[in-house]
This record gives C-alpha cells, sequence and structure tokens, in this order.
C-alpha cells in the first residue's frame, strides 16, 4: 500500500482541473500563492499550459499580456483559486472580471465547501451557495458596468483610476471600501469614441461565463506528512473562541473544562476546520474514525460524526485514525524554545508580508460582533536573504546591458499606467547602472517541501532531527553536491561539527556560476537559511531563552519562592537592559540579552510551570501575596522604564503617557546634574528678587506633575493587576485539564520534559487508557449500539492504536519540536506498520505565542 504524501495529494489534485487550467491566466489570492509555493506547483501549472499565474490582490490589465507558453491568441478563459470564503473574495473575482473583459469563460475554485459557506455565520449564502454566488456576482457585474457607463460622459484620462465607491461595486455587504479599477480603458489604452458623448464607454463583450467549484487541496505542506493550513486562508484566520469566562485567546481554543459550554454558538472555526478535514479524507480517498481530546476538538469531532453517511462508511476505503487535540492543553511547549532546527529558522528569518487587503476583508463583520472578526497569522513564506552572504566578486554574471534593458521597457511602458510605476522603473534603471549594485542583492529565497536530495525532501529530514544533527546533515548535503559538481574547497571541516565557516565557503562555492546556482537551489537555499538561524545575531537570543527556561524549570521542581524570585530577576534584568541600551543610544539590546518583552514570555511560562507544580494560594494563582507582589512591582518598573511595550493590548492608550514620563524623567534628571555644576557668582543682584515668584510657579507646575504622575502609576497598576488575573487564568490549565492522567513527566530528567503529543501518542500506541479522550462513533456504529445492539450484535468501540494509518491535528498549531517528538514516540512504540500525518492550524514560534497571548487577539 502506498505511502501517504499530503503534497503528492495536492499536486495531483492540481492535475485534475488541467482542462480549466489550460489556455487561462490564473489568479491565486495570497493564501493560495503561500500554499503552492509550499508545495513547488508553480512549475506544474506552467506544464499544464498555464499563460500566467498572477496575484488576485494586486492583479492589473498588463496580466492579459504576461504568456508563458507563446500563445498569440488574447486570453478567452480566467481562472481564480482562492483559500477564502467567496463573500471575502468577492471584490477581487469582481474586480478580475472587470478587468478582462474578453474572457468569456471565468472559473473560480474556493477551498471552502458549498455546505460550509452556508453554515458560516452571517453568510449571506444559504444552502445551494455556489450557485447563489454566480447569480450575485453576475448581478453586481451588469451594476458595475452600468454605474461605470453612467458617470463616462467625459473624456477619461487613460492615467487615472475610476472612484466608485462601496455601492458602485454591488452586494455592499460582500465588498470593502477598496475601488474597482475602472473600465474606461481599451485594451490598447486608447480612447474608441472620438468626440462623441459616449467617448468614455467600452466595448464590454458579451456577458461572461461564471462557475464555482470546490477546490479542498489548498493546505501548506511542510514535509509529506506535516501541514499547517494557509496563514491567509478563511480557515486559519476564523477565531477559535469567542470572548467568555474561559477563553484566552481568539487564535486559541477556550480552555477545557470537562463540563458542558455555557456557550451555545460554535466558534466560526470550528466549523470550516470540521468541513476542511472531512473533504481532505474524502479527496485522499480515507475513512475517518475520530477521535479527540478537549472541549472545541470535541465539537469538531461531532460535526464531522454528523457530516458522516452510511455511503461513505459503507465504502471500500483505507481507515485513517483522526485524532483532534486542543492547543490549549499545552501551552508550555509552543511557548518554549526547544532544540529544532526548523524552529529557529522560522523564528529568525525574516516573513512574507502579510497583504494589505487582508487586515480590512472583514470591516462589516467587525462592527456586528465585539472582539477581533478574524486573526492576523504570520506568513509561512520566509524570505531567505541568500544575497547577503555573497559578494560581487563571489557571483559572476554579465549584467552590462541591464540597464539598457530596463530602460527599453520602461520607454515601452503603456501610456495608461500610473505615474508611480514609472518612477519605480527609472529609479531601477538609475540603481542597474550604478557600479555598486549587482543582481546578488535581490536574490532571496524561500522552502520548498518537494526539494529533495535523492528522493529525501529536505524539509522532512531536518524536521526530526535537532538543531545540530540538523546542520550536520545540511553540512554532508553540500559536500555531497560539491563532489558532484566536481568542486573543492579551501577549508578545513571537521567531521561531527558545522561551523559557519564551513557553511558559507560551500555556499559561496555552489553560486560561482548561474548554471550550479540553478542547479543546486534547493540546498543553497536551506543551507543559507541554517546559516541564517545558527548566525550569533539570531542564536545568541534563542541560547538565552533556552538557559532561562531550563533554570525556570529547575525552580519550579524547587518552591514557589524561588521561582517567583527567577521571575522576578528576569524582568528586573530585562528592564536595565532596555533602559541602558537607549541612554547609549542603541536601537537593538546587546547579543545575548532578553528585552522585556521576552521576559513577559517567560513569566507565562513560569506561571505555567508554577501551576503544574504548587498547589493554588489564597490570592488565586500559584504564588503567595508577597511573592506576586514584587512580580507586579518589577513589572511597573520596567514599564516605566520600557513605554514600546505599550504595543501589548493591556498596555493599550497609555503610549504617549508612558514615553511623556520617560521623557520627563530624562530631563529631570539632567537639570539637577546641570544644577550642580552651576556657579553661584553667574547671578547678578537684581535677580535675587525674582526668585519667590519663579518658586511658588515653579511648585504649582511639580504639583500637577506629581498628581499626573499618581494617575499614571495607578492606571497602570489597574492595567498590571489584570495582566495578573490573566496568568492566573494560564496557570489553571492543569486544574481546567481534568481527569486526562498526563500531567506526570514520561522522563525523569528535567531538562528532557515532553509535551503533550509525546505523552499523548505514548499512551495511545502502548494501548494505555487516556482518560478525557472521546470516540465519535460512525453512522453504523450509531446504528450498531442503537438498533442491533439489542439483538448481541453491538459494535465493539476501537482503538486508535489499531489503526495503521493516524492523522493527528492540533486545533490551534503546531510547531517543530512537537513533531520531532512525535516521531520520537511513533519509534519507541516498536510499531514500524503506523504511518503518522501531523496537521494543525497553523506554524507556532514563541513570538507568536507571545502574540497571542498578550497580542490583539487576547482576550487578556
Amino acid at each position: 500500500m502506498a505511502l501517504i504524501d499530503v503534497t503528492k495529494s495536492c499536486l495531483d489534485s492540481i492535475r485534475q482541473i488541467s482542462e480549466h487550467i489550460e489556455g487561462a491566466i490564473v489568479y491565486l489570492d495570497a493564501g493560495c500563492t503561500e500554499s503552492f509555493q509550499l508545495m513547488g506547483a508553480f512549475p506544474l501549472f506552467l506544464d499544464l499550459g498555464a499563460r500566467a499565474v498572477c496575484s488576485s490582490e494586486n492583479m492589473c490589465a498588463l496580466d492579459a499580456v504576461a504568456d508563458w507558453n507563446g500563445s498569440f491568441e488574447s486570453a478567452r478563459k480566467i481562472v481564480i483559486m482562492t483559500s477564502r470564503l467567496l463573500s471575502d473574495a468577492h471584490r477581487f473575482i469582481l474586480r478580475c472580471l472587470s478587468m478582462h473583459k474578453g474572457g468569456h469563460c471565468c472559473t473560480i475554485f474556493t477551498s471552502i465547501s458549498e455546505v460550509a459557506h452556508s453554515a458560516y455565520p452571517d453568510s449571506p449564502l444559504g444552502p445551494d451557495a455556489f450557485h447563489e454566488y454566480q447569480s450575485f456576482l453576475l448581478q453586481d457585474y451588469e451594476e458595475l458596468i452600468e454605474n461605470s457607463d453612467l458617470k463616462s460622459g467625459q473624456l477619461v484620462d487613460s492615467n487615472t483610476k475610476g472612484n466608485l465607491t462601496l455601492e458602485d461595486e454591488g452586494w455592499s455587504r460582500f465588498t470593502s471600501n477598496e475601488d474597482v479599477p475602472s473600465l474606461e480603458a481599451s485594451s490598447a489604452g486608447k480612447n474608441l469614441y472620438g468626440d462623441s458623448p459616449r467617448r468614455g464607454m467600452v466595448d464590454l463583450g458579451q456577458k461572461p461565463i461564471v462557475s464555482v467549484h470546490h477546490f479542498p487541496m489548498i493546505l501548506s505542506p511542510i514535509s509529506p506528512r506535516v501541514f499547517v493550513l494557509p496563514s491567509e486562508g478563511s480557515i486559519a484566520e476564523a477565531c477559535l473562541s469567542s470572548e467568555h469566562e474561559d477563553s484566552i485567546s481568539a487564535g486559541l481554543p477556550s480552555l477545557s473544562t470537562g463540563l458542558p459550554s455555557d456557550v451555545d454558538e460554535v466558534p466560526p472555526a470550528a466549523t470550516l476546520t470540521a468541513h476542511f478535514l472531512y473533504h481532505l479524507a474524502a479527496k485522499m480517498d480515507l475513512k475517518m474514525e475520530i477521535f479527540s481530546l478537549g472541549d472545541l476538538s470535541k465539537t469538531i469531532g461531532k460535526i464531522l460524526t454528523d457530516m458522516s453517511s452510511l455511503y461513505d462508511v459503507g465504502r471500500r476505503k483505507r481507515t485513517v485514525g483522526l485524532l483532534l487535540v486542543d492547543r490549549t492543553l499545552d501551552l508550555l511547549t509552543p511557548c518554549c524554545h526547544g532544540d529544532s532546527l526548523v524552529d529557529r529558522i522560522f523564528s529568525a528569518l525574516p516573513r512574507k508580508e502579510r497583504t494589505s487587503s487582508s487586515a480590512s476583508i472583514k470591516c462589516s463583520q467587525a462592527q456586528l460582533q465585539p472582539g477581533p472578526s478574524s486573526l492576523a497569522r504570520a506568513s509561512l513564506e520566509v524570505q531567505i536573504p541568500i544575497g547577503e552572504f555573497l559578494t560581487k566578486e563571489d557571483f559572476e554574471i554579465d549584467d552590462s546591458g541591464l540597464s539598457n534593458s530596463i530602460e527599453a521597457f520602461r520607454c515601452g511602458w503603456d501610456s495608461y499606467n500610473t505615474a508611480s510605476e514609472m518612477v519605480d522603473l527609472i529609479s531601477l534603471s538609475k540603481k542597474a547602472s550604478d557600479e555598486k549594485f549587482f543582481p546578488a542583492e535581490l536574490l532571496r529565497g524561500s522552502l520548498v517541501s518537494t526539494k529533495t536530495f535523492k528522493g529525501t525532501p529536505y524539509l522532512e529530514a531536518i524536521l526530526d532531527r535537532k538543531t545540530k544533527d540538523g546542520a550536520i546533515l545540511v553540512k554532508k548535503w553540500l559536500q555531497e553536491t560539491l563532489c558532484r559538481e566536481n568542486m573543492t574547497i579551501d577549508v578545513k571541516t571537521r567531521p561531527g561539527f558545522a561551523s559557519k565557516l564551513e557553511l558559507k565557503t560551500m555556499i559561496k562555492a555552489l553560486t560561482k556560476s548561474q548554471s550550479s546556482l540553478i542547479r543546486n537551489r534547493g540546498i543553497i537555499q536551506l543551507a543559507s537559511a541554517t546559516l541564517f538561524a545558527l548566525d550569533e545575531s539570531c542564536s545568541a537570543r534563542w541560547d538565552a531563552f533556552i538557559s532561562a527556561e531550563k533554570i525556570l524549570s529547575v525552580n519550579a521542581g524547587d518552591t514557589s519562592q524561588s521561582l517567583a524570585a527567577q521571575i522576578s530577576d528576569l524582568i528586573n534584568k530585562s528592564a536595565f537592559a532596555g533602559s541602558d541600551g537607549k541612554k547609549s543610544g542603541k536601537k537593538e539590546l546587546s547579543q545575548g540579552l532578553l528585552s522585556f518583552q521576552d521576559a513577559l514570555l517567560l513569566t507565562i511560562s513560569g506561571y505555567i510551570l508554577a501551576g503544574e507544580n504548587f498547589p493554588t494560594s489564597g490570592s488565586g494563582g500559584p504564588f503567595s501575596w508577597q511573592e506576586e507582589h514584587f512580580l507586579k512591582e518589577a513589572i511597573l518598573d520596567a514599564i516605566l522604564e520600557n513605554p514600546s511595550v505599550a504595543r501589548l493590548k493591556f498596555l493599550h492608550g497609555l503610549t504617549q503617557e508612558l514615553e511623556a514620563n520617560l521623557n520627563k524623567t530624562k530631563s529631570d534628571v539632567t537639570k539637577e546634574t546641570s544644577t550642580d555644576e552651576l556657579n553661584i557668582d553667574d547671578f547678578d543682584d537684581d535677580q535675587w528678587g525674582k526668585w519667590g515668584d519663579e518658586d511658588e510657579d515653579e511648585e504649582n507646575d511639580n504639583k500637577e506633575q506629581e498628581y499626573d504622575d499618581m494617575q499614571l502609576k495607578l492606571e497602570l497598576r489597574d492595567r498590571v493587576d489584570n495582566l495578573f488575573k490573566y496568568l492566573h487564568k494560564l496557570s489553571s490549565l492543569k486544574s481546567k485539564k481534568g481527569p486526562l492522567g498526563l500531567e506526570s513527566n514520561l522522563s525523569s530528567d528535567p531538562y528532557t520534559n515532553k509535551g503533550l503529543l509525546y505523552k499523548l501518542l505514548t499512551k495511545i500506541l502502548g494501548k494505555f487508557d487516556v482518560p478525557g479522550l472521546e470516540y465519535h462513533s460512525s453512522t453504523v456504529g450509531r446504528l450498531f449500539k442503537s438498533g442491533f445492539g439489542r439483538f448481541g450484535l453491538g459494535q465493539a468501540k476501537p482503538s486508535l492504536a489499531d489503526q495503521n494509518l493516524i492523522l493527528v491535528f492540533v486545533v490551534g498549531g503546531i510547531n517543530g519540536v512537537e513533531v520531532q517528538e512525535a516521531q520520537e514516540a511513533l519509534s519507541e512504540s516498536g510499531r514500524p506498520d503506523i504511518e503518522l500525518v501531523l496537521g494543525g492550524t497553523t506554524f507556532l514560534t514563541p513570538d507568536d505565542m507571545l502574540d497571542l497571548l498578550l497580542g490583539e487577539s487576547s482576550y487578556i
């Protein structure tokens, strides 16, 4: 039986729609772009005959000019692929139709199923969602044309955009206040009507043929058996919880209590996630046996069970055991900095910026619902600065004609494009002619899960390894690649160790020529990412975190006093480092020093550890009143020294006050210093008579300032008190878990404590009972239980360990350490016959967790 390969299944799904892609201009939204970038799908679109692949958020009329396959015929087909709800993508789809008036066939593929569209809260679409949307889209398209005709009474300047408002776009509840591109310009950028009153109108052609289809395989595969959801897709951006007593963040499930929820409303993300998993299994021809752990996971499991049918159960399909797990059952693992090379890479490298339209795409829902209407997840597309490791001499390329080529292209640019585009081209042309410019500066790489070395995917291999082992493996791949290219390097290498000098030298050797760079781009990009992550500027902070987390773990095994003292010490050191850096004029902290925000993340970890190790005291938290008082004072002083942390949600609205207070403190210190240096001989006799009045005015000003300072500190104390109430909620995770029986460490070494997934899989594969693990009966199972069970034909409850294929999906996200530990648990079980696939809502880094817990999406 063939092994499960999520990436291959996604690529096969694209091949199945080849008849739509051939000869079409393909538009992808940000979520699809991220997904197809990771799976390396863009060459496949070219092979299938796509004319061009463009961004739906940044479309322009010139998209029709680009043609990868050399066809001279005008484009007659448009394919739009989106990872969003049709209501969210509507304005882009409508803009696309208005941009390509000659395209008679428009095919729309969405990752959200038709049933999910109708079940989504506040959705304007009914049960027949796709057919309804087709009708609405064509109606809005006709209205847009009519409004455009009415506003085209005078000659339209070819360089201006149409000023159509929200109502002009039609279907106003589906759109934001962005403008739709103008319809005035013809395909040649010329006015076709001379001086007639209707000269602003254009030939709009015949009515387009629109069809909408479901395409479920839009996901972001990190390896063939590890995937997450696209960061800018509707599923990942949907809220996992609403604001109530047990919720901590919109991007995380509510705390599991094991009791019936008081909130009747199902979170939007639960519905979308259930439908995604159902259609993912159906597309891969799998039949699910569903297990869940955690309150939100149980809700998703029930939705999945209700979607199953006798037809689905009765077909001969391969069975997969689906295990749904709430992220909030283990918040400590993603908050900590583990020994994972992949985690280091995703934390160190800059990410692609989110599209500007994503932030406002749910503006209508934001007005209807309190709290965040959608989440801003970090993009999974890392940007590897390959050019930083190269010099002009290292990258030999003939760029003598580059300036002339850009200048020629600029001169041939169509007249109806905006002035800003012309300015960009002129600046690029000037930059190209500069002696200091060379193309290596423009090199940016990215990770692709399909890149392999002798059949082994790069990312899959390093996902299962720790930092040192992963770096050594990358070095080995570089050495074998150099041998294959018949290249030698003049650097001493040490076996069993990968130094930054060795990696950099081998990368430079492989990028000496363009042909070598193109052939070996996969290993070059991965090695450059590894080199960047291991650089001192990035690794020092990560190592400082590891050291601090080990100290917290050791103190958590001692007493609450020692743990509180350690947390307070970390906060004080971070506050001193931040204020000292500002006084010296440095924008960044010294290498290895943690900022105050880093100390807040460590405080969260410390409170979670305290909740697991110490009983709750009378103050409602794991520490005594005195211990917590010292922690509050330390955080209060640190905030006053670091007003930049006001971006955190619990300090919103205090930015100006904190900065003014810090500036006043600095000015007071400066005044005191200057006063001490004044000589009394500098004063004239006439000045002595004025001192009394000046002292009185100064005393009044000081009283007002003291009053303002007192108000600020009182407000800060209230905010800090709210922060600690929130920390108390996080420290109660152990009591909220109920009788899971997973809190005890399976390892006696305090430095190698494993996360929840390792403990959970170890118990399941060892066929131990897991309290709280719920099995969701299929349709046939419920039939046997309720009907045939009366005659002794009852069906035995299946075990997850009996499945030879297990899919673990963490609702809220996963990280690289958990992938390692899951594979380790599988290896230790002695069950080589089991295939394990891991999935999650998103890929989490410690910085992502800080943003979820204390940022905009937090319910603090």
